[in-house]
């Protein structure tokens, strides 16, 4: 009996433990089936993003280079004949300016007289004796016919055709013999050959100068000249030589601070590129410099701005929208990011000019002004214009 009593209070305790069993798996595997059920999504967030809204267009670029500006020609006046310097014009001070022909200084020489008076008497007798020999010619032919013989003499000293040709060309002779006398002469007047700014003088009266002396630098004031070197990418924003010389292309020339301006055009083209430097040189040029209101000085440093040929189909985009990887980002048509790379036309202070592409020219399109290394492609955006961002810096 106390056996049997055992055996059913250790059914009952079997049965109380499985029942608990059984009712914390069933509790377990509800909890289990409640975190997996799936939490219903919150919905996508648009961040905001900075764009500008822009459309193809025809841009040109503007290429400055530095240069000096130098006179046109730039001479060291020398003496062509010997002789005392007895008198200088007043004008002839170093900053002066002079015109052409003015008289700078005069020179005195005995011999140089003394040779002109010679030549012109040289030059008469040259004329009296080609007188004398044309009329013995004319004589010796009327005496000829006179004697009855007919066609011509053996020797041509009868009629005196030698002595004939011999009195002419002591004529020319005497004839070149005054005229480089009266050149020596007229040299003894120094003038200047063109209009000139006098840079320095070299000679005060009492002076006495050699043939070859220096007298003065002089630096023509018709134009200045300014040579920039350029390179072959700056070429390929320019027009052909031609165009640029038959235009007159326009050029800004400016001093370094800026604060002075003048308008100047392209004067020459080289076309042959350096061994050395492998850039191509273009001459821009200035008339009348020094009298242009402020007066451009020769020997002043100078910035030239030239602007380059029209381009189509390009975006003027603020530098910053360019991104560290050379990618412009835009929004597409469902409010994404969007992105395509690019190689810049061209650049200047503010902009950024990009190749439109071709399926993208059609209409306007927003693009970022500021992207960032973490943006994807595909997000959803809310795009901000930002009428001032062409002005804003660099892409961070």
């Amino acid at each position: 009996m106390k056996r049997l009593y055992q055996w059913i209070t250790l059914a009952l305790a079997l049965l109380v433990i499985g029942s608990v069993y059984l009712y914390i798996s069933k509790a377990l595997e509800a909890q289990k089936n409640k975190v997996r059920q799936p939490r219903p999504a919150a919905p996508e967030q648009a961040m905001d993003v900075g764009v500008i809204r822009v459309l193809p267009a025809q841009h040109a670029a503007m290429i400055q280079v530095s240069g000096i500006a130098e006179p046109h020609y730039a001479l060291t006046l020398t003496s062509q004949v010997s002789g005392k310097v007895v008198k200088l014009a007043k004008t002839f001070e170093k900053g002066q300016r002079v015109s052409q022909g003015q008289l700078l200084a005069t020179l005195h020489n005995t011999d140089l007289t003394s040779t002109l008076a010679t030549a012109k008497n040289t030059l008469a007798n040259a004329v009296l004796t080609l007188k004398e020999e044309e009329r013995q010619e004319q004589q010796s032919i009327a005496e000829w016919k006179a004697a009855g013989f007919s066609g011509q003499p053996d020797s041509d000293l009868v009629l005196r055709k030698p002595q004939l040709a011999a009195a002419k060309a002591q004529l020319a002779a005497a004839k070149a013999a005054l005229a480089d006398a009266e050149d020596d002469v007229r040299n003894t007047q120094i003038r200047a050959p063109f209009d000139a700014l006098i840079v320095t003088r070299l000679i005060a009266p009492g002076s006495y100068l050699s043939a070859g002396s220096e007298v003065a630098t002089l630096y023509s004031t018709d134009r200045v000249e300014v040579n920039l070197d350029l390179a072959h990418s700056d070429w390929q924003k320019l027009p052909d030589a031609n165009e640029l010389i038959k235009q007159h292309w326009p050029a800004q020339i400016s001093s370094m601070d800026g604060r002075q301006q003048w308008r100047g055009s392209v004067l020459a083209v080289d076309m042959h590129i350096d061994d050395t430097t492998r850039m191509r040189r273009l001459v821009v040029s200035l008339e009348r410099p020094l009298e242009q209101s402020p007066p451009l000085l020769p020997g002043a440093f100078v910035n030239v701005k030239l602007q380059g040929k029209p381009i189509d189909n390009l975006w003027q985009l603020p530098n910053s929208a360019l991104s560290q990887k050379s990618e412009i980002w835009y929004i597409s048509d469902d409010q994404r990011l969007a992105t395509f790379a690019a190689t810049p036309r061209f650049v200047d202070e503010k902009y950024v000019y990009i190749d439109v592409p071709e399926q993208m020219r059609d209409k306007a399109y927003q693009v970022l002004t500021h992207p960032y290394n973490s943006y994807l492609p595909g997000s959803l955006v809310n795009p901000q214009e930002n009428q001032n961002s062409a002005s804003e810096g660099t892409t961070p």
